[in-house]
């Protein structure tokens, strides 16, 4: 009786406890605040700056999809062809590059646990994801990650996010400025300089084209805008060389028969984004306190001009172009677009 006690009490340890966000439980996690530094917050549905999933843009969906985890409709919960290529890569490079984890996986440890990288509490991540993609939808599961993530600055969840650095509602969020916002997910304080100042590095350009090259190939957006996004990716100006990305994103995709676009999308790993950005990456200062009539959990720039929208709203149902492919829809299972896994904070 005492062995079977202590083994329970060990499982109900070990397994985070993932069915509190099926039941709308709000988790306290751990954020940091421009105003008040470290602090706990509660997050979940009813709590400020929560984003209902239906509420969304598709394109934040499709956006984060493509560059966090691109098997994300096709795995359950867990993605070992992904955690077996971080670790080629990280054996090949000699240092830790990519995680491997997937958005469950993420999802779980944002909620549940530490930033500690252990054996153990790496178990304990796997253990839950799979529980959780057992129990939960994927809407369910994208839902509480926008309301999680990190996206620099200070800003936490995608609501904040889209307010702080566009001036506009999430619902509203345009091609381009979700892929702005899903670019720095993996290291956010480090990846959000060109954000900040509305300016794209190299680095961030390179991450920009391959992130909407992977959303074309994967049927989330049509020929006509992919063409617009590159045109006017660098917050209303072309990528460098956009005309050649688009080119070459179009001669690659001719030669892909339609169960080889994971193979076609795998270019991504090409660019070497794992490696260091000297530009990109620069020290970041600490940030400025927000002004005291400023609620402490909607951070603002400070110093800075507010920002203006570089486009229209892009519609969230566009008609696509004669010839396009339709637009897939985040409850559809998309084609196996290449999984872009985050470098740092996703161990």
């Amino acid at each position: 009786m005492i062995v079977a006690g202590g083994l329970l009490a060990f499982v109900l340890w070990f397994v985070p406890w993932v069915p509190l966000l099926l039941l709308g439980h709000p988790v306290t996690v751990t954020q940091w605040d421009k105003k008040h530094g470290e602090r706990q917050v509660e997050v979940g549905p009813g709590k400020p700056n929560w984003i209902r999933g239906r509420d969304l843009s598709r394109h934040v969906f499709h956006a984060i999809v493509t560059a966090e985890d691109g098997r994300f409709y096709r795995h359950y919960g867990i993605d070992p062809q992904a955690m077996w290529e971080s670790l080629e890569l990280n054996r090949k490079k000699k240092r830790y590059a990519r995680g491997g984890s997937t958005i469950t996986q993420q999802v779980v440890k944002m909620a549940f646990l530490t930033r500690e990288k252990t054996i153990i509490r790496k178990l304990r991540e796997v253990s839950g994801a799979v529980l959780l993609d057992m129990l939960a939808s994927k809407d369910q599961i994208l839902e509480w990650y926008v309301n999680l993530a990190e996206f620099g600055d200070g800003v936490y969840g995608m609501k904040a996010a889209s307010r702080h650095y566009f001036a506009t509602k999430p619902e509203l969020l345009t091609i381009e400025q979700a892929i702005h916002l899903a670019i720095v997910i993996p290291s956010p304080n480090r990846w959000s300089k060109g954000l900040r100042r509305r300016d794209l590095t190299r680095f961030g350009e390179q991450r920009f084209a391959a992130i909407a090259r992977n959303m074309r190939l994967a049927g989330y957006i049509t020929e006509t805008q992919w063409a617009t996004a590159l045109s006017r990716g660098n917050f209303g100006r072309p990528l460098q060389g956009h005309e050649e990305i688009l080119a070459a994103g179009r001669e690659a995709a001719a030669k892909c028969a339609p169960d080889q676009l994971a193979a076609c999308a795998g270019a991504t790993d090409d660019l070497d984004l794992w490696g260091e950005d000297d530009s990109e990456i620069d020290q970041v200062p600490q940030p400025e306190a927000t002004p005291a009539d400023t609620p402490a959990d909607t951070p603002v720039a400070t110093g800075a001009a507010a920002p203006v929208p570089e486009t229209s709203p892009v519609p969230d149902v566009a008609p696509a172009p004669a010839g396009d492919p339709p637009v897939a829809t985040p409850t559809e299972s998309p084609p196996d677009a290449a999984t872009w896994q985050p470098v740092e904070d996703n161990l």
